[in-house]
């Protein structure tokens, strides 16, 4: 469990924040956004706790930030903010880890990738909603076109830097062009392409 403070002594903290991922690729992102050299110091003043948990599944992952949540409460220290970071990509149970987040109290955030979070890394380099079958597929565009290094797990936050406004316009972009498929009907994670990470970073930003 990684955790950053901007002293070894316990402090309250203004914004206290839980963000449980799924995968490598994600809590290597989200740590390498906070700790970034530009904005480090800034981040350092907010207790941000971000892993990975043992049971990563999406209702997993639901299921431990409530865990999570009452334990802060006997605490006296409760969490102003908490998301949780999934995609598609095969899993089981996605309607009942969006339900069980709508219903919780304090709300539970979502941060979900239509087929997996390599669809947001790709958005950095070109706005698609192209319907890839399975996240192979995603990396295997990335590495042919864009950036023939990439491996799933690895931490390129710095790698993408660089093209921050672009991958953010284009995630609320995707964003936007399933809004038609969500008014017909469709549930999030019914898409073949979707990305709200966006949401996320900017509000990660909008506590510094």
């Amino acid at each position: 469990m990684a955790r950053y403070r901007n002293s070894k002594k316990q402090k309250k903290f203004g914004k206290r924040g839980l963000i449980l991922c799924e995968g490598e690729s994600e809590e290597n992102y989200f740590k390498g956004l906070i700790t970034q050299d530009k904005y480090k110091r800034k981040f350092q003043a907010i207790d941000v706790n971000i892993f990975k948990p043992k049971d990563h599944s999406p209702v997993g992952l639901v299921n431990e930030a409530k865990r999570l949540i009452k334990k802060a409460r006997r605490e006296n220290n409760p969490y102003a903010f908490i998301w949780v970071v999934f995609d598609k990509d095969g899993h089981a149970r996605i309607p009942d880890a969006f339900e069980i987040a709508r219903n919780s109290r304090p709300k539970i955030n979502i941060a979900f990738t239509a087929p997996c979070f390599e669809f947001y890394i790709l958005l950095h380099f070109e706005k698609t909603t192209k319907p890839f079958r399975k996240c192979d597929n995603v990396i295997s565009h990335i590495q042919k076109k864009w950036f023939p290094d990439y491996q799933k797990a690895t931490n390129i936050f710095d790698q993408l830097l660089s093209k921050k406004e672009d991958g953010l316009a284009s995630s609320k972009w995707a964003q936007e062009r399933a809004e038609v498929d969500i008014q017909n009907g469709s549930r999030i994670y019914d898409l073949s392409a979707y990305s709200n990470i966006h949401e996320l970073v900017d509000y990660l930003y909008s506590l510094i």
